[in-house]
């Protein structure tokens, strides 16, 4: 039976992973996780929900053996066609895995680093997420690192653009700790939103805190690249003040995503 995901693995990077905004938001988590990189372990990676495989294709290029996954076969096929188009078959290997039914037996190896982009792990409940936090340190090296990219329950951006349209349900939607469906090009997507606290505190007894940072706190989300398409010069401003800002812990849970990096105690 197809996912939610499957419909749109074909124009998923058209229009999110290669729009402008899209990119500058990805482009902030990758330079992060390259800064992270000198204090792994090791360069064993297993990264959840990697959609068509982007990420792992830059951080193949940078040194990382990835272990690609997701619940969607349509996605992990546009995954491994990127890992053949660019020789990456040694690097890149893929395979499915639903979060809401983690199995840390599924694998034969333990990891430097896992990671999740741009609210994968959004789309599993409150129980399914804490319960992977919890199991991931069963597979991790020690001195591993786990990086979530996450949707917060306020969007300061997303906020005042549907108060100017008056839609004050879409203003306020992530004020909720209940199951949200949103509409993604026609199908219903099940989302929950996330206190970077509440990360906090599920993986508090396996990790520690080494960073919170937000992403898309000056930058726009990527749904309003239609706008911004005629506008590249205030774009352009807003990603140099999305740098200064981006160090700004505090700025985390109003901004359209944010990093957690949580290292194994």
């Amino acid at each position: 039976m197809a996912v939610p995901f499957d419909h749109i693995a074909s124009v998923y990077d058209s229009t999110f992973t290669r729009s402008v905004i899209g990119q500058m938001q990805r482009k902030r988590v990758w330079g992060y996780v390259e800064k992270v990189m000198p204090d792994l372990p090791g360069f064993e990676m297993l990264e959840l929900n990697c959609g068509t495989g982007e990420d792992a294709v830059i951080f193949g290029e940078k040194g990382f053996n990835i272990l690609a996954t997701d619940i969607s076969s349509e996605m992990l096929k546009v995954t491994n066609r990127k890992a053949e188009q660019y020789s990456m078959q040694n690097r890149i290997s893929s395979h499915y895995l639903d979060l809401e039914s983690f199995d840390e037996t599924l694998f034969d190896k333990k990891f430097d680093l896992v990671f999740s982009n741009f609210g994968g792990l959004n789309c599993i409940n409150p129980e399914s997420l804490k319960t992977l936090l919890q199991k991931l340190p069963l597979i991790m090296n020690p001195g591993g690192r786990f990086i979530g990219v996450i949707m917060p329950k306020f969007c300061a951006w997303e906020t005042v653009f549907f108060i100017l349209r008056l839609q004050f349900r879409k203003a306020f939607r992530r004020f909720t700790s209940k199951e949200v469906s949103s509409n993604l090009h026609g199908t219903n997507v099940r989302t929950w939103y996330y206190h970077p606290s509440q990360i906090k505190k599920w993986a508090k007894p396996q990790f520690r805190v080494v960073a919170l940072r937000p992403i898309g706190v000056a930058l726009p989300p990527s749904y309003l690249e239609n706008f911004f398409g005629f506008h590249k010069r205030i774009l352009l401003a807003l990603n140099a003040v999305e740098r200064t800002f981006s160090q700004f812990t505090s700025l985390a849970g109003i901004s359209d995503h944010f990093i957690i990096d949580l290292r194994l105690r």
